[in-house]
């Protein structure tokens, strides 16, 4: 796996992924010397917010779908386990982060079509994972859904006392957008939501899709007030 990661990495560069400066070996260790985010992990950092503004949210997804697009289109890598602790930043303007980017590629894989293998964080992971079926590029499309809600409300859309319980959930899509956490949230973030989180994954959005959406491009009606 770490050959693997490696193999991946020196292959990347682009300004959303954490770039590999160096690989250090000894006989008994092999050791990858990675960019330095001072900010540390995104999960962190909500956890210190609560949430973030949709304004915030948006700036983080947009640089992480920059990064997702060109893993997918352009270097045909799944990264397999995209999560709040795997998104690194450094300090900036929106409620304290600026750059973002994605790391730990220890789960990636290179594949322009499918794959099979069982991987992934709990929570994060998508429904074809857990039945154990083939399954592409769209297991990182779910994963961003997780992120983005996740982001928006201060807690996962998927949670539960089991990890049974948690699996069943996932498998059928099984969330909501509970009062009163989401009545200030718009609309348009739900439907993107929605679209990422498709139990089935050729209805899920594929990152073309998702950069085109309108809670992601900001082309957005006046907000309404909700009861």
């Amino acid at each position: 796996n770490l050959h693997r990661e490696i193999h991946i990495l020196q292959n990347l560069s682009h300004p959303n992924i954490v770039p590999l400066l160096a690989v250090l070996t000894t006989p008994a260790h092999t050791a990858l010397v990675l960019e330095l985010m001072s900010g540390g992990e995104l999960y962190h950092h909500l956890v210190s917010r609560t949430s973030f503004s949709e304004e915030t949210a948006r700036h983080v997804a947009r640089q992480v779908a920059s990064g997702v697009r060109y893993l997918h289109e352009e270097r045909g890598v799944f990264h397999r386990d995209i999560k709040l602790e795997n998104l690194l930043f450094e300090p900036g303007e929106h409620q304290g982060i600026g750059v973002v980017k994605i790391a730990d590629f220890g789960l990636s894989t290179e594949s322009r079509g499918t794959a099979q293998t069982p991987c992934g964080t709990v929570g994060y992971t998508a429904p074809e994972i857990l039945r154990s079926e083939v399954y592409s590029r769209g297991v990182d499309m779910w994963a961003l859904g997780v992120v983005i809600y996740s982001m928006l409300c201060g807690f996962p859309p998927f949670h539960d006392e089991t990890p049974a319980g948690l699996s069943r959930k996932v498998s059928t899509g099984s969330y909501s957008f509970p009062s009163p956490w989401w009545d200030n949230i718009s609309l348009e973030s739900r439907d993107l939501i929605r679209g990422l989180l498709q139990v089935d994954p050729k209805r899920r959005l594929s990152i073309r899709e998702m950069l085109a959406h309108p809670w992601m491009t900001g082309r957005l009606p006046a907000p309404t007030s909700r009861p």
